[in-house]
């Protein structure tokens, strides 16, 4: 039985996929039930509700017969990392004194091995059976427009839908929107961003391009009232990463100036409202405390949007609008990142080793590192150092069972922790240091290759401005897991990116590995042809039979009995012509047996039996 149902091209576990990624996308980032009492209950529930959708198309997958070897066999060098990741998570789970803990993560945000094998096995479903289309896309950015709509209004401590009416004063605007911790909220926001920035900045046609800028403008709005300054690590890895791919053209160049000037154009809203309304909103700390503080920010923000237009008017004057040039601006961008880079590590060092951290003003408190730093994650990253230090070796190896970190605190640094702040981290906040802790460094190590591998074959892919704009979403996800959760409210958005840009690039590369194989095939037809088309002697058999014919005529000449030696010339040619055709037949013969010989040592299907599929038509790896 196959899955040949199909409503207008589409087959049913592909429509399947494309209302269950949607689910995802535009789902989950609303869904809530009661405010923010339950909201990371409500956020797992659904996810996993949405992945119940899944077991239609894995069934209707599994009745066309794929076969597992060529699945194992289609592995990329990133998804042998994903599978080594989740065999060392059950591995550790099994392992651990708290199985139940570590498989279903109800210690701490459900984050066990229950989840991470949901978050596997939809990688592999979306990534083998989705259909890639932009509506998944646009619905994403609906809801994400959504979202930073309420957050807007959080920001000004509106609460348009008395989410906060009953929460402590001290920790109003500690929630945010429909995603509840300004820390998930930004991570979410990051994703976005990322997505809706790398799109318009990749975006080639004339139409849709002033929508996604847009759409990247009231991105950076809702990243930037989260005053979380989390993001705004994804934010830099998004904004000192795009050069290396936009940098090659003039466009890339314009693009970029657009994307700076449009973050400035949100910085300097939060400034106005933070200055304007500095009774009722979050008091601004870290990055953007030192925005509102600086007297000429809007003065920068101006200039820098001179300059953008300046760009655009002398490319469109001198009509270079898509001119290469070549890798001087990469090379030269790669290495002010660098220097960057270099800056920033003197920085760090310069506050902490060397004490000078008072130099620093308002971002003392982002490069100078104690126990205090990062909302007390200072303390927490101290104490989980300390604890892997003292685990025993089986433990070093695998950890105690994914999502056991409350549980360690408890039995290791619950008297300390109350002295120093009062409450337990029951996380690390720090994405890696966690795994670390609970998985051990073997699974933590496979995660992050997985991360950034496919990121890598996303940017060298590159098929489609939605391709990048997951890959660099993916990436600042991952720069700003160093100091973020595992969660469900915005963990799920990025595996399903991740899977979006690789089912993308799948298709892509089977389509062009088709089209190369049709091209070849084409080229050995032709040859076929030309070699079997000729129904004519070849000249050497002429050549053989006319030599034939020219004996004769000597022996004519030469013999005293003419007639006799004429007939037996005579015969001569005609055992010549016989010669001639025989060894065209057999010439004929043996290059057809060279053909099918080639055909079946290189598996390609003879011309007369090729069914040569249209450009158009959706081909998947396991129908081939």
């Amino acid at each position: 039985m196959k899955n040949n149902i199909r409503i207008k091209g589409w087959k049913a576990s592909e429509i399947i996929m494309l209302l269950y990624v949607t689910a995802v996308l535009a789902g989950l980032p609303l869904v809530v039930t009661d405010a923010y009492y339950y909201i990371n209950v409500d956020k797992y529930y659904f996810y996993c509700g949405a992945c119940v959708l899944l077991i239609p198309v894995l069934i209707l997958r599994a009745l066309e017969k794929p076969s597992v070897k060529n699945f194992f066999k289609s592995l990329s060098l990133a998804e042998k990392a994903l599978l080594a990741y989740w065999v060392i998570s059950a591995l550790s789970t099994v392992l651990s004194q708290f199985r139940y803990e570590s498989f279903w993560g109800n210690e701490g945000r459900f984050s066990g091995l229950f989840l991470m094998t949901i978050y596997v096995i939809a990688y592999f479903v979306i990534s083998r059976c989705y259909r890639p289309h932009p509506i998944c896309i646009y619905a994403c950015m609906a809801a994400g427009c959504a979202v930073f709509a309420f957050g807007v209004t959080d920001f000004l401590s509106m609460d348009i839908f008395h989410f906060k009416e009953e929460i402590l004063h001290n920790q109003i605007h500690m929630f945010m929107s429909t995603i509840g911790n300004i820390n998930f909220y930004a991570s979410y926001a990051g994703l976005v961003g990322a997505a809706a920035a790398t799109i318009y900045a990749t975006w080639t046609k004339k139409s849709g391009t002033a929508a996604w800028f847009l759409l990247m403008t009231f991105s950076f709005v809702g990243i930037v009232v989260s005053n979380s300054d989390s993001v705004y690590l994804g934010l830099g890895a998004l904004l000192g990463f795009l050069p290396l791919y936009l940098f090659k053209d003039r466009r890339g160049i314009r693009r970029y100036f657009m994307v700076v000037s449009s973050f400035l154009l949100a910085l300097s809203f939060y400034r106005l409202c933070a200055l304007r309304y500095a009774d009722i909103i979050m008091e601004p700390s870290g990055f953007n405390g030192a925005v509102v503080s600086i007297g000429a920010f809007s003065k920068l923000s101006i200039a820098v949007w001179i300059l953008t237009a300046i760009v655009y008017a002398v490319d469109y004057k001198l009509q270079r609008q898509n001119e290469e040039i070549g890798k001087k601006a990469k090379v030269m961008w790669g290495i002010f990142l660098l220097l960057a880079m270099a800056g920033v590590a003197g920085i760090l060092i310069d506050a902490n080793l060397l004490g000078h951290g008072s130099r620093y003003g308002s971002l003392r408190g982002m490069v100078e590192f104690n126990d205090h730093w990062g909302t007390n994650r200072g303390f927490a990253w101290r104490k989980a150092i300390e604890n892997y230090r003292e685990f025993p070796l089986i433990r070093k190896i695998f950890g105690y069972g994914p999502e056991t970190f409350g549980i360690i605190s408890y039995f290791h640094n619950m008297p300390e922790s109350k002295e120093f702040s009062g409450e337990l981290f029951d996380n690390a906040h720090n994405e890696y240091l966690q795994f670390l802790i609970t998985i051990g460094p073997a699974a933590t190590a496979a995660y992050i290759s997985f991360l950034a591998l496919s990121v890598r074959d996303m940017v060298k892919c590159h098929c489609s401005p939605y391709v990048l704009g997951m890959a660099f979403a993916v990436t600042g996800y991952g720069v700003q897991a160093f100091v973020n959760i595992n969660q469900p409210a915005s963990t799920p958005i990025m595996w399903t990116f991740l899977a979006m840009g690789i089912a993308e690039c799948r298709r892509h590369m089977l389509k062009k590995d088709d089209e190369t194989s049709i091209e070849e095939e084409e080229i050995w037809t032709g040859e076929q042809e030309q070699s079997s088309g000729s129904d004519e002697m070849p000249e050497r058999e002429q050549g053989r039979s006319s030599e034939g014919e020219e004996m004769a005529a000597q022996g004519q000449g030469r013999s005293s009995e003419g007639e006799e030696m004429a007939a037996q010339g005579q015969g001569q040619s005609s055992e010549g012509d016989e010669m001639a055709i025989k060894d065209r037949e057999t010439s004929m013969e043996k290059t057809e047996v060279k053909g099918q010989e080639s055909s079946e040592e290189s598996g390609e299907i003879p011309a007369e039996k090729l069914e040569i599929p249209t450009v158009s038509e959706e081909i998947q790896l396991e129908e081939e």
